[in-house]
This record gives C-alpha cells, structure tokens and sequence, in this order.
C-alpha cells in the first residue's frame, strides 16, 4: 500500500489555485522567454553559452530513470498494448487519467516487452520543478538509454542555470536528437506533478521543435499545459485516456481469478460498475475479497465500508483538493448526476459551472455525461464514499441538500430525480404529496424500483389507507408475478374508497382487477372487465394501458384481428406518452398475436425487442421479461435450438424468483412444456416427458387460451409416442379434446397414434382430414408435422413418389415459416429419404441443407423406443431363414399380423429393410441371442 501510495499522489491543489499555469503564448502557441527568440537551433557539439560553461548536472538517483517493474499477477492487457503499438508513429503519446488507473504499469509493460532497448524513462516528483534537475533527469535517462551512441552530445551536455530558457542548450538537445541513428521514446511518468514555468517551457520546445528520431510519452492525472492542439490536428497524437483505461468485465475477471477470487457474473458486474472499471479500485477490493466469506454482503458494503478503499480515496485523492473544492465535492455528492444549475444550488456558488469544469478537466473525479454534455457525475467510489461520510458527520445538512435537489427537479420536470431524492429524506408526508402528483406516470413509465422505495418510506398502514397508493402498490406487485400481495392491496384500496372517486383511480381499479385475471387466466373475467374500460380517449394517462389490457383480453379469446389492432393503437399511444413500460408489454403481447397466425419471424423480434427494453431498463423481475423469455425460448424451439430453448425456460421462470407458478399459471404451464420438450429433445427423455406431464397437470383447474393447450399438448404427445408411453399421449389426446374437440391437431395427435400402432392406411385418412379446411390448426407449424408424418405413412406402403411429395410440402412450409423442428426432430426414415433427395430439391434445397446442418451440430439422440412383448418375439424370429408365413405358423397368428408387427418394428427402429431391422436390434442389445444371424435373413 506504500508504493502504491508514493507513487499515486497528485498536486490537484497546485492545478487549481496556481495562476501561473495560464501564460503568455506567442503566435505559434509556445511559451515564450522575453528577448527569446524560439526556434534558433545550433550545430550538434557546438558549445553553450559562455556563462554556462563547466555547470555540471544534478545528481540524479538511479531509480528515477529505471523502468519500473511489473508485479506479479500484473494482468496484461492486449487492446491496450494494441493500442500503444498502433501509436509508434506518431510524435507523441498522452496517457491521462486519475491516480489508480493503472497508467504506469500498462507503459512499463509495454516498454518491456517492445522498447526496452530504445527507451528513457523518468519518473518525476515534485522536485523536478527545479529546471537543472528536471533535464539532468532527461538527459540521465536518455545516457541509459542503450538507443543512444556512446558518442552522442546527449552523454556529455552540460546543464546550465536555466536550462530551459537557455536557447543554446535547448538547441543542442534537440539537434543531438535529431542526430540518433534510430527513434528513442522518451517517458515522463506522473507528468502532472510538473507546474513550474520553466520546465514546462523546455518540454514545449521538444514538443514544437519535435527531432524526428524522439517520441514522447507523457504519463499524467490530467491534461499537461502544453500546446498539443497543433499535434492532434496533424494526427500526430495519441491519447489514451480514463475511458480506455477502465477495466471490462472480462478484465475485471482475469484481475481477480489471478488473485484467486470467483465471483458469480452478477457479483462481477456489480463490482466492474461501482468501481467504473476503476483499476486501484478492482485491486483493493480484491484484497478484501480474499478475506471475506460473503461477497454479496461485501459488495453492497464496498465503497462505504472497506478501510483499504477509504484510506486510499482520503490520503491519495480527496486530502490533496483545496477545502472549497473538497466542499463543493460533497454538497453535489447527493445527487447522481448534476448540472451547473444544480450544483449552484447545492453548494450556493455561483462559479458552480466553472468548478465543474475544472474538475472534469484537472483531476477526472468529476465526468460530463448526456448527449449535450451539459451534466456532471462524480466517481462512483468517490461519490460513495462523500455521500456516506455526509450521511454519517452531518445528517442534517445531507437531509437538507436531498430536498433541495428535489425542489431543484420538480421545479424542472424530473419527478423520477426528485422523488428519488425525497427518499432519502425519510420524509413521509413529502413523499405522499410526490406520490399523489407523479406515482402513475412513474409506474406507466416503468419506474418500479422507485416506486417501491417510496412505499418502502411510508410503510403498510399508510398504503392501506390511501386507496390510490393501495393500487400502485398493487400494480407493482402484479408486475412482479405476486398476485396474492396484489389481492390484498387491492382489498384495502377497496375498503378506503371514497365516493365519489377521481375518474383515474376508477380506472385504475379496474386495470387492477383486470391484470389479476390475465394472471390468474380467467379469460371470461378479463372479457368482462375490460368491458368498463374507457378505450376511446388514447390521450388519457392510463388510456394506452387500457387498451392494452383489452387487446390481452381479445387475445386470449381468439379474437386476433381485433387484439392486433387494439394492442397496435396501445403501443403508438404509449409511445407518444412515454410510457414505455407500456410499450413494452404491447410488444410481448404483439409477439403473441405473430404467433396465432405463424409469423414466427416477427413473432421472435418483437419478443427480442421488449427483452431488451426489460433488460436495458431495469425491469428483468418483471412479468413481461419473464413473457417474452418465454417466447424467445418458443422461438428457439421452432428453430431446431432446445439447449437454448431450455436456457430462455429456465431465465423466465428465475426472472420472478421462482415464483411464476404462483403468479402466472398459464406462464407456467408454458414454460413448463417448452422445458420438458426441450430436455427431452436433448437426450434427457424420461425427464422431459416427466416435465411436460408436470406442466399438463398444472393446467387443470385454469381457463387456458385454446392455442395454449394445443402446443402443451402437441408437444407432450409427440415425445410421449416417440418414447412409447402410450397412457402419456392418451392424457394428452384427452387434453385437447376437451379444451378444442375441432382442432386439426387433434387429428395429427390421432394419426400419430395410429401410425405407431402399425396402422398406416387409418393415420393417412385421419391426416387427410387434418389437412382439409374444414379442421382449423390452431398452431399453424403443425401442418409441416402433418405433411412430415404423411411422409412416413407413404413410406409404410412403399410408397416412394407420395412420400417425396409429402416431404417436399413439409420443406415448403418450413422454408415459408422459418420453422425447422418436426424436421429436425423427424423420425429416421424421413431424414433418410431427406438425404437421398439432397441435389434433387431444387429451391427447396436450401431448406434441407439447414436441416441438416443443425442436426448434425446437435448430435440428435437416437431414442430408445421400447418394442411391446408380441413386437420382440417378432423381432427375434427376424434374424432367422423363417419366411413370415412360417413366423405366423410359428406363433398361430395370421401372416398379416406378423406383418403389422413387422411395420412397426421397422418404424421403431427407423429402418426400411428386414436385413437393417436386425443390424440396428443387435446395435442395440435387443435381440435375445445373435447365434442364428449368420443364417442370414429370409425373405421380406
């Protein structure tokens, strides 16, 4: 912590308060001498001023010109490198950023492992302000340098009085650089800590007169006073700066696995955020890291709490700032963000603005943010560690700064800023008043965090007896999935009502009662409550959310084209009131209407796009996160992606802390079957059909939209065939039945069926009957199913060209839908047949060659389908010289039968063939003795 120390302090103080920092600057932008005339140069080796002859250098100590070393568990960083390699050519290099961004270490390293050879490096102090040693300084680095001849001036210069004013010397110096045989970069390391007059003048000569074998490099905490402008318009500087140096999470992690701490990728977010990628900061955590057993506890603790992190912030940053400054730093510390405006009102200067900007410019403490830049955030460690202070020395003072910021931004139309300050005042009665002006729009916008804050300050009683504050709580409570809190809010804004009651509350309430219906899927209460909606006046404050709410309720009926224009006219009203919690959960709802009617393109879009304002804004534990996670995870279905389709599974169901199947019952079933058909899809059979068996059940009891039952159960028999258990796809069959007895998936579940039974010539006619239009599909992805097993029943009957025509109906449908599953999922004989029309597809080929490729990327698992006890007496008699009417004598049953038998062994098994029936069954471990294979098979 020492060298860390000695080698982070910073003169701030100096920069702020020193008016010879602004001096007089000739036409060309340089520092100028009277009498001077800058730029006169003379010949290498020629003398100095007679007055200076015999002036012998300052003693410089050796560490001062010796590159520093790097540490052990340094982490390298190679875009930064990158970076710094892509600068060799240029004439000079700035790195400037506040004390602990790493700045030294990452040009030691570089210097190392590229320039070790051809560079001079000096580490200044505050000493070098004294001009002879400032240069005996340079010119002791540049006689280390191995860079530098033996013969060059540079060894032998003597340093006169003034070196820096003195033409002659600043002459020589730059004519013997210009003379070196090869580039030398030249170093200066905490550069800031260089406020005299004169040595900056000399650097401005190197800089202006800038020998074409020199590259400068200067390491500082802020910007030198040096005229750079001219170097940046000639592109002939580079500048790595605070934003650069910022550790990303991915280098935040190599940080601390290097120091042998793990965090979960949440904790690691969290710290990468409250250090701001800060590197001093990610280091001193680290250390306290190693010693903690609660990371969690750590992290909520870290700014305020951790010693090694105050004691840096007080010695290394905050004590070298002027008292006013230091002062100022704390009055803006309580809010996030700050104008001049506001920081005027929070400290009561009127050169607010102009102590903002030299902040952000001298020690990078204090950062523009906004498109205009015209607002300013301090350092989060920073800010934390003021405003904690503040809270503890001076409660009353902070109280009093937290309302005028709030007054500040109400009176300027940020009710998010200002109740956000109230908050922290603890002021009840200040809070309410906030509520009653801004509590819906803050909710209509999204603001859900907030919101619970404020209820948090006034505690249960005071909500109870307010029926508007009853129903916000309540509406934030359905938001996040908890429908029996909600109920209770909801009781007791009904028992404080007081009649008559505004036109809003009245509206609210039945928005409330209505979003408790779509969760606990009550399709006939939605119906019928969205029917007291006033839906006509799209400018009303709540009028986008009513039309959402109605628009959930059409869709959930069947009533599409009705729900799509209702929740179309949702979204633009929502978006023109900025209300973009609304938006997006018009956006979820708008994927579901893409899904009933099979544009399943849009479908997965318009769900990615309300994920993303849910996760871009903070609202991940929300309902409508946690919708259209289930979407997606559809969506990945769809596409042939059941590991990805599990991962959005399971993400929904954490989204609301488990709780979905509490909150949602409809959510859950859906979740629950896509999961299951995912794992089962994945090789995990018996636990995925257990999961879509789950999900069934969870169902009973509930009004599910007919849509909805359809996939669950179209799903679960699909596999429940596949796998062979029969009771499985009968309660699936019985699911659909009741739920929508007139369903064109009711036909392919049947056919199915039958087509496992060894029955083709039935599963043909049920899936012909599917396929007519009088049988509405309610999924519409299932007609590529029905041609697919269509497909197969051709192929049963040796039927080649009616199963070539079946399978191209299916890629058809699947290149129309952008759906590959029941392709890539299908059943062995229909990817044989697939393979064997490959070059033969015409437009069609594409299709199949994706199918294909995501086949092969899954390893698709072959599923054991377990044969009936009649099936494997057959199959053992396979192998054997025996026709099938000799097997039928065998087992006194007709030829017929052994022929069904025979059908269905080979669908089973995916094979077309007797001679292939009996290779894969010994694959397998099926047959009961191999010992009468070799007599070869007989006749088909």
């Amino acid at each position: 912590m020492a060298a860390m120390n000695q080698k982070l302090q910073i003169s701030t103080a100096a920069l702020v308060s020193r008016p010879s920092l602004v001096r007089c600057r000739d036409a060309a932008g340089c520092a100028a001498s009277p009498g001077a005339t800058v730029g006169e140069r003379r010949p290498s080796g020629v003398g100095m001023h007679e007055g200076s002859r015999g002036k012998a250098r300052r003693r410089v100590p050796r560490a001062k010109v010796v590159v520093p070393g790097v540490p052990p568990g340094y982490v390298s960083r190679p875009r930064l490198l990158s970076a710094l390699d892509q600068a060799r050519d240029a004439t000079a290099i700035v790195v400037c950023a506040p004390a602990g961004s790493g700045k030294t270490l990452l040009l030691a390293e570089w210097v190392r492992l590229r320039h070790a050879a051809e560079t001079a490096w000096v580490s200044l102090d505050s000493d070098d302000n004294d001009d002879r040693r400032f240069w005996s300084g340079i010119l002791k680095a540049l006689e280390a340098c191995p860079g530098v001849p033996p013969d060059s001036p540079l060894r032998h210069l003597a340093v006169p009085v003034h070196p820096s004013r003195h033409l002659g010397f600043t002459g020589a110096v730059v004519n013997a650089l210009d003379e070196l045989p090869r580039p030398v970069w030249l170093v200066l390391d905490d550069l800031h800590e260089i406020v005299g007059d004169a040595p900056l003048q000399g650097l401005e000569t190197l800089l202006r007169q800038h020998a074409s074998a020199l590259r400068l490099v200067l390491i500082a905490r802020h910007d030198p006073p040096l005229s750079l402008a001219k170097l940046r318009l000639a592109d002939q500087l580079a500048e790595i700066r605070t934003d650069d140096l910022r550790f990303s999470g991915p280098e935040a992690h190599a940080l601390l696995a290097a120091a042998g701490v793990e965090l979960s990728p949440e904790q690691l977010a969290e710290l990468v955020q409250r250090t701001e990628g800060w590197a001093a900061g990610l280091r001193l955590a680290t250390v306290s890291l190693r010693e903690t057993e609660d990371p969690g506890r750590f992290l909520a603790e870290f700014a305020e709490n951790d010693r090694a992190m105050a004691d840096y912030l007080l010695d290394e940053v905050l004590s070298r700032l002027p008292p006013d400054l230091l002062e100022f730093l704390r009055a803006i510390s309580v809010c996030d963000e700050v104008s001049a405006g506001l920081a005027r009102t929070l400290s009561g200067r009127g050169d607010a603005g102009v102590l903002l900007d030299t902040l952000e410019r001298a020690t990078s403490l204090v950062m523009r943010v906004g498109a205009r830049q015209r607002w300013y955030r301090v350092h989060a460690l920073v800010r934390s560690y003021l405003l904690a202070g503040l809270n503890r020395q001076l409660p009353g003072q902070a109280v009093v700064l937290h309302q005028h910021a709030a007054d500040w931004f109400a009176r300027h139309g940020r009710p998010v800023q200002a109740l956000a300050q109230l908050i922290q005042t603890r002021d009840a009665d200040h809070v309410v008043a906030s509520l009653r002006r801004s509590a819906l729009p803050l909710a209509l916008a999204g603001a859900h965090d907030l919101l619970a804050r404020a209820l948090a300050v006034l505690g249960e009683n005071v909500i109870a007896a307010d029926s508007l504050l009853a129903l916000v709580s309540a509406s934030l409570q359905l938001e996040e999935g908890e429908a029996a809190g909600a109920e209770v809010d909801l009781a007791h804004a009904e028992a404080a009502w007081a009649v008559p009651a505004p036109a809003e509350l009245e509206q609210l309430h039945v928005l409330v009662k209505v979003r408790l219906a779509e969760l606990t899927g009550d399709i006939d209460a939605m119906l019928h409550t969205t029917d007291e909606l006033e839906l006509g006046e799209a400018s009303h404050i709540l009028g986008a959310l009513s039309m959402l709410r109605r628009g959930n309720a059409l869709l959930a009926a069947g009533r599409h084209n009705a729900a799509h224009k209702q929740l179309e006219a949702a979204l633009d009203a929502a978006r023109e009131n900025e209300q973009d919690y609304v938006a997006t959960q018009c956006l979820a709802a708008l994927a579901g209407v893409a899904a009933t009617v099979g544009d399943y393109r849009l479908m997965g879009r318009l769900a990615g796009d309300a994920l993303r304002e849910a996760e871009d804004k903070g609202w991940r534990h929300t309902m409508v996160a946690a919708t259209a996670s289930a979407v997606l995870g559809y969506r990945d279905l769809l596409l042939g992606r059941p590991a990805e389709c599990l991962r959005h599974a399971q993400d929904a169901t954490q989204l609301v802390d488990g709780d979905v199947p509490s909150a949602n019952r409809g959510l859950s079933v859906l979740l629950g079957a896509l999961a299951g058909t995912a794992r089962f899809e994945v090789g995990e059979w018996a636990e995925g059909l257990a999961q879509l068996g789950a999900a069934r059940a969870g169902a009973r009891g509930i009004h599910l939209p007919a849509p909805q039952v359809v996939l669950g159960a179209v799903l679960e028999h699909r596999a429940a065939v596949r796998f062979g258990w029969t009771e499985a796809a009968r309660e699936a069959v019985t699911w659909v039945r009741e739920a929508a007895p007139e369903c064109g998936e009711l036909m392919l579940m049947r056919a199915r069926s039958q087509l496992a039974l060894g029955r083709p010539v039935s599963a043909g006619a049920l899936i012909r009957a599917m396929l007519d239009a009088s049988h509405t599909m309610l999924l519409p992805w299932t007609a590529i199913d029905a041609w697919l097993l269509d497909t197969e029943v051709a192929l049963f009957a040796d039927d080649e060209p009616g199963a070539q025509r079946a399978l191209h109906k299916a890629l058809s449908l699947a290149g129309h839908m952008d759906v590959l599953y029941p392709l890539v999922f299908a059943s062995p004989v229909v990817i044989e047949l697939l393979i064997s029309r490959l070059g033969k597809l015409g437009g069609l080929h594409s299709v199949a060659a994706q199918v294909l490729e995501v086949r092969q990327a899954l390893g698709v698992p072959v599923i054991p389908l377990p044969l009936t006890r009649r099936e494997r007496t057959v199959l053992n008699l396979l192998p054997t010289l025996r026709s099938f009417d000799e097997i039928a004598q065998d087992l006194t049953i007709s030829p017929n039968t052994v022929k069904t038998h025979v059908r269905a062994i080979y669908h089973k098994l995916g094979v077309r063939r007797r001679r292939d029936a009996v290779s894969v069954a010994l694959e397998r471990g099926l047959l009961e003795s191999a010992a009468e294979v070799t007599n070869g098979p007989g006749p088909h």
